[in-house]
């Protein structure tokens, strides 16, 4: 009789982990319609999204970051430096989330204001290249950060090294780095 009862416990707990692994991870759920919200440019709609998946998890990096990206999105570039800064906390060595977080010092930056964005992004951009030497993206951010900062010699460096690890995956960048250039050699 104890055997059997121990079978119907083990049984009641198997088929409790496979009724859960059946409704999914709420966290993921929110992820997805989050990510798929952001897909479609519904940035609102990804942010609600992403905030109930934080609460859920807390310390989830990946939803840290795409909350960060649809705040970039609306325009709301102190949110997402603030997603991007707990996410690095969490996650130093990601030379993705520190691209990203440099783009959102550069979208804070106004031209009638103080360089204090620009010197930020400029951290972080570095920081990035340090840590993934071929990230396009944070090459072509330095070179809009030194553009912006008047060094132009940096500027067509960075937008050189761009050129040179770009694979055409944003066809506006690719081409936007070319007429800088062009721009920044005086052709």
């Amino acid at each position: 009789m104890r055997e059997t009862r121990k079978a119907i416990i083990l049984l009641t707990v198997l088929m409790s982990l496979l009724v859960l692994a059946a409704c999914g991870d709420p966290t993921q759920g929110h992820l997805k319609a989050g990510n798929d919200f952001t897909t479609a440019g519904q940035y609102e709609e990804a942010v609600e999204e992403y905030e109930a998946a934080l609460e859920l998890d807390p310390d989830n990096v990946d939803v840290m970051t795409n909350l960060g990206v649809a705040y970039y999105q609306l325009g709301q570039p102190s949110m997402a430096i603030d997603m991007y800064n707990k996410a690095i906390a969490i996650a130093p060595e990601d030379a993705d989330i520190r691209s990203n977080l440099a783009a959102s010092y550069v979208q804070k930056f106004e031209p009638e204001g103080t360089t204090e964005p620009l010197e930020m992004a400029l951290e972080q951009y570095q920081k990035a290249v340090e840590l993934e030497p071929d990230l396009p993206e944070a090459h072509y951010g330095l070179g809009v950060v030194y553009m912006l900062l008047g060094q132009t010699e940096d500027a067509i460096t960075s937008f050189e090294k761009f050129q040179e690890l770009d694979k055409g995956t944003d066809a506006q960048a690719t081409e936007n780095a070319q007429a800088i250039l062009e721009q920044l050699r005086g052709q």
